[in-house]
């Protein structure tokens, strides 16, 4: 199978996504399809645009929101119930399988940099019991 790299043109969208905030240009691979006679993208040449455009767009990695659990100290299970997710959205957003909301992405980012802290978020999202510890 003949391969090569394309270049590949990335729109990314506004915050609101009702616009074109800028573009961006990365190459990607592409195949020779023998049937059409037509170079066509490679399924590693979607995964680079797509994170790519989380990139650009401020998402956090896989990898960063591994390692931030792994900072904090916290399972998936424990972490997920501080953001009120559940356990099984946390586990996509590690594997890459999905990615979080813009909106949960940046509550993410805030504790991830600094911004708010950990008992913040455990105060916020009401998982204090009786003597006053996080339960979960």
């Amino acid at each position: 199978m003949e391969t090569k790299l394309v270049n590949f043109r990335i729109q990314i969208p506004t915050a609101d996504g009702s616009a074109v905030a800028r573009v961006v240009e990365i190459q990607v691979p592409a195949r020779l399809d023998q049937d059409i006679g037509e170079w066509v993208l490679t399924e590693e040449a979607h995964d680079l645009i797509e994170n790519r455009k989380a990139e650009e767009i401020g998402l956090l990695s896989p990898e960063q929101l591994v390692e931030l659990r792994t900072r904090l100290g916290l399972s998936q299970k424990k972490i997920g119930a501080l953001f009120q997710v559940g356990e099984k959205s946390w586990c996509r957003w590690e594997s890459g399988k999905h990615r979080p909301s813009r909106s949960i992405n940046l509550l993410i980012r805030a504790l991830y940099d600094g911004e708010i802290s950990l008992k913040y978020l455990r105060h916020r999202a009401e998982m204090r019991g009786p003597a006053g510890e996080w339960e979960l």
